[in-house]
């Protein structure tokens, strides 16, 4: 596994480019815990939550400049947020998220 402070510096690093265009980087956040060697198991939650954390911060950005409509966002966090947490629940073998992770990225 790499050294844990270079991966929270890189980790810190995706989040803060990601969220500069409206992004919360989950694909980037699972590529650089898969290049760490964290097994999926760990990665996806991990992933979640700091993929959370930057949408949330992001969101809150958005609406505190006047630019989020509430009532064109909630149908689709309603439904995103209980199917993301839906997806995260499948289980794989290690090998196919391996290749379904490396395929995307």
């Amino acid at each position: 596994m790499a050294d844990p402070l270079v991966l929270a510096v890189l980790l810190c690093l995706v989040a803060a480019l990601y969220s500069t265009v409206g992004h919360a980087g989950a694909s980037s956040y699972l590529a650089l815990l898969a290049l760490a060697g964290l097994t999926p198991a760990t990665a996806r939650p991990t992933a979640l939550v700091l993929n959370l954390v930057v949408a949330c911060i992001a969101t809150v950005r958005f609406a505190a400049a006047g630019h989020l409509r509430w009532h064109l966002l909630w149908p689709f966090a309603a439904t995103a947020v209980p199917m993301a947490y839906l997806g995260g629940l499948v289980p794989i073998p290690h090998w196919l998220w391996k290749a379904l992770v490396g395929g995307c990225l």
